[in-house]
């Protein structure tokens, strides 16, 4: 049996910052920087160097490829450090840094743009083709916006126990002695945690404006012992440490290819009973007004066409593809899963859901 209280000091902790240090419009505060204009172009290179992220791997939905292609556009000397941190942490991170920022930007799960504005961290910069995006799919005094989707699914080890096809089935003995990775399962701090909750929710008969069937689900299935307690990773499904590791499907391809070059058999499902269209978002520091060309420029490059695109090379589903707005060539689809994959897979509104009251039910409501 195995139960994490998710992180209350946090939820705690952004309740608090947003309370007493948010600025009115949302933007971060105390600086002079203009962050309304257009980026200056020729200040890019001299602003890149080295490049600190938060939850944005180089791996990550090919961000690293997105980085390296601008920074080469603008004979940019760039390297890339990434501190791995759920999308609460880094918020916090940006409030903390404030009067020594070092992080540019970060990804964020699609529910926490709102909060950061709340916390008053976001830059108040809007990318040039935000016109081409849908309300709520960015920041309207700017300093967010969405990039891509992901659909939470089971990445399997089919050596080590069968392949599950529903949520239901994660609550089987098949799974019995810790054979599925606590990873996305151990509460709404990041966005692969909403995304699992919210797709549990509405798999199980329930919606985005009551989550008690995902409470019970989780509460249902941390009374089993089939959540390991060791910690996630893609290595120890390879090594065959447990069976299932929830997983978003574009990062599932890329695990999966690791695995075969490896000689082991992965498997991506995405459950039968229901998971969603999960956003991701690109979070600027309002605070780092010292690369405020570069991070406004990134932020124009990754809603562009171009930046779109390599989302979708990657196997991600592009925020202006899913819109209707941006086609993709046939060949730059050919790491896309199957569309029939998807069959039960919703669009569903976030507008209404605030993290912080995910974490707080969650704590209440989802018991061992």
């Amino acid at each position: 049996m195995i139960r994490r209280m998710l992180t209350i000091a946090t939820a705690s902790a952004l309740v608090l910052i947003t309370a007493g240090c948010s600025s009115p419009s949302g933007v971060a505060s105390g600086t002079d920087a203009d962050w309304t204009t257009p980026p200056d172009a020729s200040k890019i290179a001299e602003q890149a160097g080295a490049i600190t992220t938060y939850g944005l791997p180089d791996s990550w939905a090919n961000y690293g490829e997105l980085l390296a292609t601008f920074c080469e556009q603008h004979g940019a000397d760039c390297t890339h450090a990434d501190t791995d941190m759920a999308s609460s942490e880094a918020i916090q991170r940006y409030n903390a840094e404030k009067g020594n920022p070092v992080g540019f930007f970060n990804d964020i799960g699609g529910l926490w743009g709102p909060v950061a504005e709340d916390i008053g961290v976001t830059s108040g910069y809007l990318p040039k083709l935000v016109s081409e995006l849908e309300p709520g799919q960015y920041a309207e005094t700017g300093g967010w916006v969405n990039s891509f989707t992901g659909v939470m699914g089971y990445l399997v080890n089919p050596a080590v126990a069968p392949v599950p096809k529903t949520w239901d089935d994660l609550l089987s003995d098949d799974y019995a002695g810790g054979k599925i990775a606590s990873s996305a399962l151990m509460g709404p701090n990041g966005g692969s945690e909403q995304a699992a909750i919210l797709s549990i929710a509405l798999a199980r008969g329930g919606d985005v404006g009551n989550l008690d069937a995902a409470w019970d689900y989780l509460s249902e299935l941390y009374a089993t012992d089939n959540i390991s307690s060791a910690p996630s990773s893609l290595d120890s499904l390879i090594r065959g440490e447990y069976a299932i590791y929830l997983q978003y499907d574009f990062n599932a391809i890329a695990a999966i290819e690791e695995a075969a070059a490896q000689g082991v058999e992965l498997v991506y499902v995405v459950p039968e009973d229901g998971s969603i269209y999960m956003p991701s978002s690109l979070l600027a520091n309002g605070y780092n007004t010292e690369h405020m060309d570069f991070i406004k420029g990134f932020m124009d490059f990754m809603i562009s066409d171009e930046g779109q695109l390599l989302f979708a090379d990657f196997g991600a589903r592009p925020i202006r593809y899913v819109n209707g707005d941006l086609e993709i060539p046939e060949e730059r689809k050919s790491r896309w899963l199957p569309d029939e994959m998807f069959t039960n897979t919703q669009v569903i509104d976030l507008g209404d859901i605030d993290p912080e009251v995910l974490i707080s039910e969650y704590n209440k409501k989802a018991k061992a």
